[in-house]
């Protein structure tokens, strides 16, 4: 910090007892429950539990606190040091919505409201101030960003609203306005004192019998057979059923401390913040909180002056290894790496350069690698769950994340759609410390930054890649990265500008936008590549018919059919949901091919893992890294393969959904599949990894002839949305039936077998469903100057919300935007007729476009023969 900017006569550090201690609740607390610590330490620990849960922060008391309240009893809650002495005691106190997922932005509602109860439920004063916040644009494109949002909470019923600069002053005089174009008003928003709420849901734990012992260190956790059996102290050894990993910074080392390793992809970065003395005229408490993505920074009142800090562009990782510090401390002051920081809060709040200073906190953070929280059970360890990697927003998010995961352990599933926060997002792959250390020095700028839709990470790249990786980067593909996987969005013609399109950010029309639209034009007209290696790839074999009975009981669809058949299928839960989305190969009468979307890796191991019966006969296999898997989209390729294989490909001798192991080129033993997951006519070629560039080379030469070129994921998405292809992770979820979203005929209901979801299936048959699948395809909307939808837009019919967007594409085909999504309403509303009658409007960032619905045209999806859905399409088209 310069001299001269703001007084600095208070820089030493000052113990801050009234923040980080409470203000005289802890002590109330005391006297009616019992916290064993150093000073009242008890003879033994418990010799078991049901539930032992590591971390006596805001998160791990929030578990305790939810689990009480859903009726467990035997919980035991441990804290290495004293309760709330980690992150907690230093955290900024501000209870914000403002959140980039849906799930979060619930989450974070559900918290402001239980921490405004806590203080008539326990007695003790949480500081809890409805203060609202203010999210402030400087640019168009940030302002945009912040109407897209406003559009989603609206869906999710938080009260907002678009404001403009003065709108600002009023409500915060503070702020200088002279360079905003706009902002979003949150009044709902609040700020609490983080040790008190910590304090008051440790208290209420403690009422409803959770046994919570501070100085008790957790050494590691034993398992037996693949299950929680134990967990290891300093203090002895208690037997339990279930672990909750809430160890924050420590969680990752707590992971690896056991015999059995447990992945917990986070890394800590040092935070700061600023704390001023009370100003002349001192912050009033109900003083908005001020959020000024552009500057990078955040602003509250603090007892008569101001508490901010923000998220810079150079981040310090911290705490390479180990667990050093029982209690987070204070970390060195570095006024050079604050000065960014403190110059965009003195530009935002002028008034601020004669206050003197308190202190500046630097205290540690924890971030992830796609900055969402880590929640839910490990895989391959049944009882073992994690909460933490918060992004610096435990607070917002820890009141509705121990709901959602005491939720998690009480039922087998939470009450919402967590997927986007579940661990096992991740593997073992985004586990390694030079990964983590270099991915969360860009994701902490990144909670700031302006993220646009189609961004993607620079760091932590190239980790998985095909064969064909170097040949498809020299032919220029531009890359996005999944699951650590490299996949290609497109290929640049030579002569295109490459550093404009690697720079392009943009909410409207992209500048990929003709490239795309040739390649989609070659998949419909001649022949296209798409490597799609990075897919998920299982084989389940047996000695005998356990391999089919497995998969019989996991699968709506019927796995009986004979050798050489495809069979789209989910794999429900028994609420009817997808757990998965997949094609199953039948390669012989006992030996099974799975494959999935690439984000299941870790999931769909994990599901059929858990429902596997212990028979050394039967055998599951990951696969995925065996074979590079080619998509021939287009109807040449049954030209180019048919030259290949000297064998015809033509559907009467190769129908639809069929498999024939055979050699193409000089390369044998390739598994060619008739389908292409996006409706167009073509083959997926799965080859072992040794041929891949053989069978490239050769494709991509026969194919010169037919006009063959290169594609991307970009394209496939198009391909796929104009044709109803909804996909696992995007439009289907683990609350989404077949029923929903016209897979009923993927069901088999009338084949007398038993299968997960089926009487969860047959009631909601026979009460009705309570929301569709449909497809939106917009009217009146000018691509090349409007805003482009791209998920999550509300849907209106007459005026009022009807649904959502999972996904949305540009039709080359019909020349427009197609969304999917779904409507809501009562099962006898919810008819073909009703809802291809409807008058629908999409919201995108505020702006209402018309809308045509169309319910999913299941029938003759994948026939060669029939295309029926083109002929439904262009009828659309011709309206």
């Amino acid at each position: 910090m310069r001299s001269g900017v703001c007084s600095v006569r208070a820089r030493a550090p000052v113990l801050l007892l009234r923040w980080f201690c409470g203000s005289g609740a802890r002590a109330a607390g005391l006297r009616s429950v019992r916290f064993w610590s150093s000073d009242s330490l008890p003879a033994a620990l418990p010799a078991q539990a049901r539930v032992v849960i590591c971390g006596g922060g805001i998160v791990g008391t929030s578990v305790a606190y939810h689990l009480a309240k859903l009726g467990w009893t035997e919980i035991v809650l441990l804290e290495q040091g004293r309760l709330g002495a980690g992150t907690t005691r230093f955290c900024a106190g501000i209870v914000s919505v403002a959140k980039p997922l849906a799930i979060e932005s619930k989450m974070a509602d559900y918290s402001n409201s239980l921490y405004e109860r806590l203080e008539e439920e326990t007695g003790v004063k949480t500081g809890f101030v409805r203060t609202g916040s203010l999210c402030l644009a400087q640019n168009q494109d940030r302002f945009l960003s912040l109407k897209r949002l406003a559009s989603r909470l609206k869906v999710l019923g938080v009260s907002c609203d678009i404001i403009k600069p003065r709108d600002v002053a009023q409500l915060h005089p503070l702020v200088n306005i002279h360079d905003l174009v706009g902002a979003l008003h949150l009044p709902g928003d609040s700020v609490v004192s983080p040790p008190d709420v910590n304090h008051a849901l440790a208290v209420a734990a403690a009422a409803h019998g959770v046994q919570i012992f501070e100085h008790t260190s957790v050494n590691q956790v034993l398992v037996k057979k693949g299950h929680v059996t134990a967990v290891e102290t300093d203090r002895g050894a208690i037997e339990c059923e279930y672990f909750v990993n809430c160890a924050g910074q420590w969680a990752y080392e707590l992971g690896q401390s056991g015999e059995v390793k447990v992945s917990v992809p986070l890394h800590g970065c040092e935070h700061f913040y600023l704390l001023t003395k009370p100003l002349t005229e001192p912050t009033r408490p109900e003083s908005p909180v001020v959020i000024d993505m552009d500057g990078r920074i955040y602003a509250r009142a603090w007892h008569g002056g101001i508490l901010s800090g923000g998220f810079e562009k150079n981040p310090k990782p911290i705490f390479t290894e180990g667990r050093n510090q029982l209690e987070i401390q204070n970390m060195q002051e570095d006024w050079d790496h604050f000065e960014p920081l403190l110059s965009a809060l003195l530009r935002r709040m002028p008034g601020l350069e004669v206050c003197e200073v308190h202190q500046l906190v630097n205290c540690p953070e924890s971030f992830t690698p796609d900055m969402r929280c880590l929640m839910g059970e490990t895989p391959g360890i049944y009882g073992y769950y994690v909460l933490a990697g918060m992004n610096s927003s435990g607070l917002s998010l820890a009141g509705g994340a121990g709901r959602y995961l005491a939720e998690w352990i009480t039922y087998g599933y939470p009450s919402a759609n967590v997927w986007p926060l579940d661990i096992k997002r991740f593997g073992n792959l985004q586990s390694s410390r030079t990964f983590l250390r270099h991915r969360v020095m860009e994701v902490m700028p990144l909670l700031y930054g302006l993220k646009v839709p189609r961004w993607d990470f620079q760091t932590g790249r190239q980790l998985r890649t095909s064969p064909l990786y170097d040949r498809l980067d020299t032919q220029g593909a531009r890359w996005m990265e999944k699951h650590g996987f490299e996949r290609a969005k497109y290929f640049v013609p030579a002569g295109k500008d490459l550093l404009a399109l690697d720079q392009s950010k943009t909410f409207y029309k992209p500048d990929w936008f003709d490239i795309v639209g040739a390649e989609v034009k070659c998949c419909k007209e001649a022949v296209c590549v798409i490597d799609m290696s990075s897919f998920t790839k299982f084989e389940l074999t047996s000695a005998d018919d356990q391999a089919l009975e497995l998969l019989q009981r996991l699968c709506a669809n019927d796995l009986d059919v004979p050798v050489g058949h495809i069979v789209h299928t989910g794999m429900l839960n028994e609420r009817g949901g997808y757990e998965n989305d997949c094609s199953v190969v039948r390669l012989s009468r006992n030996s099974f091919f799975i494959i999935s979307p690439t984000d299941q890796q870790v999931h769909c191991w994990s599901w059929i893992k858990k429902h596997m019966p212990n028979d050394p006969q039967l055998h599951l296999e990951d696969v995925s890294w065996k074979y590079t898997a080619l998509n021939l989209i287009g109807p040449r390729a049954m030209d180019v393969l048919s030259e290949l294989s000297y064998v015809s490909m033509t559907p009467e001798h190769f129908p639809s959904l069929f498999c024939k192991e055979m050699s193409v080129g000089y390369a044998n033993g390739i598994r060619v599949m008739s389908m292409t997951h996006t409706g167009e006519p073509g083959f997926m070629l799965y080859i072992p990894i040794e041929y891949a560039l053989h069978v490239y080379n050769e494709v991509m030469s026969v194919g010169q002839k037919y006009g063959i070129r290169n594609a991307g994921y970009y394209a496939l998405r198009s391909l796929r949305i104009e044709k109803f292809f909804a996909f696992w992770g995007q439009d289907l979820d683990s609350f989404t039936t077949p029923l929903e979203c016209g897979r009923e005929f993927r069901v088999k209901f009338d084949k007398g077998t038993d299968f997960l979801g089926r009487e969860a299936l047959l009631r909601q048959r026979e009460q009705g469903v309570r929301r569709r699948l449909v497809m939106l395809v917009l009217e009146g909307h000018d691509p090349e100057r409007d805003l482009w939808p791209w998920w999550g837009e509300p849907v209106l019919r007459g005026g009022e919300l009807a649904g959502v967007t999972t996904s949305s594409a540009f039709s080359f085909g019909l020349q427009r935007h197609v969304c999917l999504g779904f409507l809501s309403g009562a099962p006898s509303s919810l008819t073909p007729d009703f809802i291809s009658r409807g008058d629908y409007q999409l919201d995108i960032s505020g702006q209402s476009f018309p809308a045509k619905a169309k319910l999913y045209p299941f029938s003759s999806l994948f026939t060669l023969k029939q295309r029926k859905p083109d002929m439904e399409l262009s009828n659309f088209h011709s309206k």
